[in-house]
């Protein structure tokens, strides 16, 4: 092969991440919005955010639609978006000062837009957290706590959400209301597999139509509802959401305009062009990251293979962390868990080398958007007196890829549409 499997494997996940750029996505969806209003507000949210914005603004300037103001909130500030919005900084992947400040200038600017403009409202993953605050009756603490619980717990981003939404000042379609305009045009860059609007971003401009028992009955069948605060639990069982009849949600249409289908085919789309015979799985990554990775492994090493070939998944898995947990992420915990599997297949597993990342280059509380590892990479971890069992054992991923120089650094890459496992076999 005249390329090598890392490279072969980074150029695949790079289209894969350009495919699923959500300027070119959102430019594209509002020129194509129905009849706007004289004027238009904007807002986005999330890991997306400066791209969905900087392309909703351009959309509009071409359309001759004035916009008037609006505000992204974002993990950081980005010098070359080019909306000319007002910028909030919030906290990710738990709320803090930031994200109580964004939640609370959202609430200014929601307030300011004018009856008779169009408010567009792009969201992408992470905006739960960026714009986290809390209702009345729960306090800033309480709602880090819930947060923190969650995260801990291996709970998929369904459960958090359905949980969390029913304690944000703007989740379960509160946004929507809190929005005075004639209407409210709502897209989404998804994060969540299946698509649910609801379930984005903790569904800042969707309507809800659970029932606050369904929350308590999801949280006690995954064994998380004991864990969270008293006084959370009890605002949980006795408080609804707005209910989808409310006449905010008539003027309110929501749509997913990007997902990780898209990601996919920009990754396939390269492997083709790199010479592979390329195979995308039809069915969603999901379930706990170790116990994925090293089935996963099973499976290349079991299957039947065919010459350079490249399989491509995506979705996102879930890790349940212990008390003193070490440095990692669901996307290089599947990775190691891989790598050892790949290991005690010996022979069998020559010529398998597999990527694991997230397309929004940051995989958990690090700097590393995943891994690229093989049969040799625990060997190589060893060699640096790192144990790579005792390090999934303890959820210290991180640290034992590093050793071996598998981790994949990509810095923020202004998208978030899940995780994508890319395969190379040659």
């Amino acid at each position: 092969m005249a390329i090598e499997p890392r490279e072969f494997l980074t150029r695949a996940y790079q289209a894969g991440v350009k495919a699923a750029d959500p300027h070119r996505v959102t430019r594209e969806a509002v020129a194509q919005l129905g009849d706007l209003a004289r004027e238009a507000w904007v807002f986005a949210i999330g890991k997306g955010s400066h791209g969905m914005a900087s392309g909703a603004v351009e959309a509009l300037r071409q359309r001759g639609v004035p916009v008037r103001g609006g505000l992204v909130v974002a993990h950081a500030a980005d010098p070359s978006a080019t909306h000319g919005l007002e910028f909030a900084q919030g906290d990710h992947p738990t709320p803090g000062n930031g994200s109580f400040h964004a939640a609370d200038r959202l609430g200014v600017v929601a307030a300011s837009v004018k009856q008779d403009a169009d408010a567009i409202v792009l969201v992408s993953g992470g905006a739960t957290s960026l714009i986290a605050a809390p209702i009345p009756g729960i306090t800033g603490p309480e709602l880090v706590d819930v947060f923190e619980t969650l995260l801990a717990s291996g709970a998929d981003i369904s459960l958090m959400n359905a949980i969390r939404k029913r304690l944000l000042r703007f989740g379960g379609g509160r946004l929507a209301l809190a929005l005075p305009s004639r209407r409210v045009h709502c897209l989404i860059a998804s994060d969540v597999i299946g698509n649910d609007p609801a379930s984005i971003a903790s569904g800042p401009c969707v309507a809800d139509s659970s029932r606050a028992g369904d929350a308590r009955a999801r949280a006690v069948e995954a064994g998380v509802w004991d864990r969270l605060p008293l006084r959370v639990r009890q605002h949980i069982e006795t408080t609804d959401l707005p209910r989808p009849d409310h006449a905010r949600f008539v003027t309110t249409a929501v749509r997913v305009i990007l997902d990780r289908t898209h990601a996919e085919r920009g990754a396939a789309e390269e492997a083709l062009r790199l010479g592979a015979q390329v195979q995308v799985r039809s069915d969603p990554l999901s379930g706990n990251a170790a116990t994925v990775g090293q089935e996963f492994a099973r499976q290349l090493v079991s299957g039947r293979r065919q010459a350079l070939q490249c399989i491509i998944w995506s979705g996102e898995t879930t890790v349940t962390l212990q008390p003193n947990s070490g440095r990692g992420g669901r996307c290089q915990e599947f990775a190691l868990a891989c790598a050892a599997e790949l290991e005690a297949a010996g022979p069998r597993a020559a010529g398998i080398t597999v990527l694991v990342a997230g397309t929004d280059g940051r995989d958990g509380p690090t700097d590393a958007a995943g891994a690229i590892v093989d049969a040799s990479t625990c060997a190589t971890i060893r060699n640096h007196g790192i144990d790579p069992s005792v390090a999934l054992r303890n959820h210290s991923s991180y640290d034992a890829l590093n050793s071996a120089g598998a981790l994949l650094k990509t810095g923020p890459t202004g998208t978030n549409v899940n995780d994508l496992v890319i395969t190379l076999l040659s």
